[in-house]
């Protein structure tokens, strides 16, 4: 059964240090088990993590120590919008998906631009979005932020750069380490391309796949 919570996180530099300190106790749940709240209200809620995520593996070693990493993965989580107060399907909402959209309606709006720096430099949206065709605007922001923060924490960022109080590696699916990659800074540039008009979405899929 799935337990859902809301889990209050501010934006800012120190959220991971947050989320991590937020989801930790459930590391060892059940794939899936724990559904967050993070943008709306148990009532209202928009957006959601799963967790834990289906990456989060645990590491067997023959003579760990004090300061093995025996966890990989540890802070995968699932990002999972709600339609109308009810779970939606995160199917609609992948990268190729959202460039697609912000080609077509959202990249000459200036406004929306502006915040989408914000989530990437800062973690925050402030204030409504400008009225846009497309995916809801708010949707698509926060949506982009939480699929951002696991980004980061799945391919970019050590365990001390987290600020985990548990050491985990970051691995891919065959083993081999995914850390010091590019994190959110990759999909960022496939959006600063086409909102400079350098290339369009369906260009920037060849070159940033």
């Amino acid at each position: 059964m799935t337990k859902t919570s809301k889990l209050h996180i501010s934006g800012g530099s120190n959220i991971f240090k947050h989320l991590s300190d937020a989801l930790l106790p459930y590391h060892i749940k059940k794939v899936g088990s724990c559904l967050f709240i993070v943008e709306g209200t148990l009532a209202k809620p928009r957006i959601g993590i799963r967790y834990p995520g289906y990456k989060l593996k645990q590491i067997i070693l023959k003579r760990p120590n004090k300061n093995s990493a025996l966890w990989a993965n540890l802070f995968d989580f699932e990002v999972v919008p709600f339609e109308k107060g009810r779970e939606g399907s995160s199917v609609h909402f992948t990268y190729p998906n959202l460039l697609k959209d912000f080609g077509m309606y959202k990249k000459d709006n200036i406004s929306f631009w502006k915040m989408i720096v914000r989530v990437h430099d800062h973690n925050v949206i402030d204030g409504n979005p400008p009225k846009l065709n497309g995916i809801d605007p708010r949707q698509f922001l926060e949506m982009l932020k939480w699929m951002w923060i696991q980004e980061d924490l799945n391919y970019k960022l050590s365990w001390k750069e987290v600020g985990s109080k548990i050491p985990y590696r970051l691995l891919n699916r065959n083993g081999g380490p995914t850390s010091k990659g590019a994190g959110r800074d990759k999909f960022y540039a496939a959006l600063i391309l086409v909102h400079g008009n350098y290339f369009s979405a369906d260009s920037i899929r060849k070159i940033i796949p």
